[in-house]
């Protein structure tokens, strides 16, 4: 027998048919992880196809249970559609219909007809989601009744870990699918955070729906960490809620995830690749905003989740060159930036230091000067694009272009400048210097950042299409670039349900395409 005929019968005798057992030689191509004889894939397929995911659920002392590829996944490609375990009200709220999640008013609502809170209408009131705290309401006796609309209503913090424990009681399937994510309740006791839940989230619902033999304050404060924890904000209305998710929350973070989230009309969380995976890559997504500078992301994910982030990003103070959370050094002719040998060190506060003159500065006044701007970004009126340049211009001598100030504001200003008609020639350069300037640093720090991505790339192509038509000699050449742009567009914000902005982009990205295809025809014809 020659070499490659051994190492065939190798593999058959290694890979087994995931149905009759016998030696098999052919891999699913979705997964990777079973294999089928020539016979039995296609007849195994109506039941595999629930279970065919490009990716396995691994555990590991650190890191917990989380998901590895195991393939290649191509940038785009979807992954995970779920729908929620549990979806409520996020924390804080104004009173918002329990059944679809909208903000209400006295005049878009009316008490549900067997438990008081206000919904929408007669299909809201008879919705699934509504059913927990309809029935415990009930089981009170007495009616629920909001008065005070459009400002924030404590009662409402129950909702989302009332629900949960409704699974806990009624649902044991779902119950264990929650029960087994992490809630970090030890960690939790030493918090704040953790006695104002003790007494506006767990005392209230033993006392107010009498639920003390059912529930105890372990049970409610565990749940509490869960729902903490393990929450995604779904921006699908208005308000925001919240919604937890059984295989989306076993991903790891990293600051530079390697994986997006979209939403489907109806809160389906769909999970899809930022860029190309490879086989036996860990798949992440950001808990914190990666628009964020280190310092703020590392802090919220401590005080938030519970763990310091040591991400390729966090290790790297200049962000992969990006200098996205420095500061220019302010010795005359020295154009090098300030900053710490390492973020990550949470014993002491290092010196920041020139990369090039060496000058030093305290993380104290770096602090000041950082606090100070941020202060003045807080109030700048976003709505003005001469405030908005004004910023840029009085702070260019402390912030680096790709600063995480200056680049939320050059994102604004993106916005704004969206009239490209309207706009003079230098501030048609300017709007797509900004969009170019936005492009790239977010492809390097915030590959995960599709909506953010997509909408810059929208109005790139806006003013790209628009420099076209005010340069005839160069028309065709510039479309094809505008053109070139709008499906780059088109393909990252693909998943955008259409009831959120950039799905209503999506849309209009579409009409763009056919009306830029009409045009380039008419162009070529006629020359």
């Amino acid at each position: 027998m020659d070499g490659k005929s051994d190492g065939k019968l190798q593999i058959l005798e290694a890979n087994r048919c995931e149905v009759c057992q016998q030696p098999a030689l052919h891999k699913c191509g979705g997964c990777r992880r079973v294999c089928y004889c020539s016979k039995h894939q296609r007849d195994h397929w109506r039941q595999h196809k629930t279970v065919c995911k490009p990716f396995k659920i691994c555990e590991s002392d650190i890191l917990g249970r989380h998901l590895i590829a195991t393939r290649n996944i191509s940038a785009g490609e979807c992954m995970i559609q779920e729908s929620p375990l549990v979806w409520g009200p996020s924390s804080n709220t104004i009173p918002i219909c329990l059944g679809c999640g909208k903000g209400i008013t006295t005049e878009t609502s009316r008490p549900c007809n067997k438990c008081g809170w206000p919904v929408c209408g007669d299909l809201c009131e008879k919705a699934p989601g509504h059913l927990p705290e309809c029935r415990y309401t009930i089981q009170r006796g007495d009616k629920v009744a909001i008065k005070n609309f459009g400002i924030p209503h404590p009662i409402y913090n129950c909702i989302t870990v009332l629900r949960c424990l409704y699974q806990k009681q009624f649902l044991p399937k779902h119950w264990k699918k929650l029960e087994s994510l992490e809630g970090h309740w030890e960690e939790r006791k030493s918090t704040p955070n953790y006695e104002n839940e003790r007494v506006t989230v767990a005392e209230f619902i033993r006392r107010f729906f009498k639920l003390s033999s059912a529930f105890s304050e372990e049970d409610i404060m565990k749940v509490c960490g869960i729902v903490m924890i393990n929450s995604h904000e779904v921006p699908l209305t208005e308000p925001a809620h919240v919604a937890i998710y059984g295989t989306t929350s076993m991903m790891e973070h990293s600051c530079t995830a390697n994986c997006t989230k979209s939403f489907t009309n109806r809160g389906d969380i769909i999970i899809a690749a930022a860029r190309s995976i490879e086989e036996g890559e860990h798949l992440s997504i950001c808990y914190a905003d990666p628009l964020w500078g280190t310092p703020n992301r590392r802090y919220f994910l401590n005080e938030t989740k519970f763990f310091w982030c040591y991400c390729l990003r966090c290790k790297d103070p200049t962000e992969f060159g990006t200098n996205f959370s420095a500061l220019k050094c302010s010795t005359i002719d020295c154009d090098g930036y300030l900053l710490p040998e390492t973020f990550t060190d949470i014993q002491k506060l290092p010196e920041w230091i020139c990369t090039k003159c060496h000058r030093s500065m305290s993380s104290y006044s770096v602090h000041d000067i950082l606090e100070r701007i941020g202060r003045d970004l807080y109030d700048l009126d976003k709505t003005n694009i001469e405030a908005c340049k004004s910023f840029l211009t009085t702070y260019e001598s402390y912030l680096p272009n790709n600063h995480f100030y200056c680049t939320d504001v050059k994102y604004v200003l993106s916005q704004l400048m969206g009239q490209v008609d309207a706009l003079t020639d230098d501030d048609l350069e300017l709007k797509l210097q900004y969009c170019t300037s936005l492009e790239n640093l977010l492809k390097i720090v915030a590959p995960a950042e599709r909506r953010t991505l997509g909408t810059v790339l929208f109005e790139k192509h806006a003013a790209v299409a628009e420099v076209a038509r005010r340069n005839p000699v160069k028309m065709v050449d510039d479309l094809e670039e505008s053109k070139r742009i709008l499906l780059e567009a088109l393909e990252v914000l693909k998943n955008e349900p259409d009831c959120l902005p950039e799905g209503k982009i999506y849309q209009q990205a579409k009409q763009n395409l056919k009306n830029m295809n009409v045009l380039l025809k008419k162009l070529s014809t006629s020359f």
